[in-house]
């Protein structure tokens, strides 16, 4: 069910019911054995060919619709994957300009905690012993 509803939407149904039609009155033609095999009439084996050219034809015609519409998928499909490398190159400076600003900020913090780790043991060692007599 699926399936056919897949094939009327793409337009492909049309041409499949041509192409088994040509292809049933090809496949009659080999089918028959050669005693059946009437003496060519007048016109018939003309009309036999034409039918055999006529179904050639509409694959050709069924194919190079295939083509255009697999073309136009393609395209598209190039198109949203130079849209994605675009994003993916900026996504990578964008990584760049993050990884540059962390290790500057690591930078600083350990700048910073060196600092504080300097001020705090020059103050505790400025301070007097007796501390606890001067706050009384």
């Amino acid at each position: 069910m699926e399936r056919q509803s897949m094939r009327s939407r793409s337009g492909f149904s049309s041409a499949e019911s041509i192409l088994r039609s040509g292809a049933e009155n090809i496949l009659r033609l080999s089918r028959e054995s050669p005693a059946e095999i009437p003496v060519a009439r007048d016109g018939e084996v003309h009309r036999k060919g034409q039918a055999a050219l006529d179904l050639v034809n509409q694959v050709a015609d069924t194919i190079t619709m295939t083509e255009g519409r697999v073309e136009t998928l393609l395209v598209r499909a190039l198109d949203q994957l130079r849209a994605m490398e675009e994003r993916n190159r900026a996504l990578e400076q964008q990584l760049k300009a993050a990884e540059t600003r962390a290790r500057e900020a690591e930078k600083w913090l350990v700048r910073l905690h060196i600092e504080i780790e300097d001020k705090f043991t020059s103050w505790k060692g400025g301070r007097p012993e007796s501390g606890g007599a001067a706050a009384a």
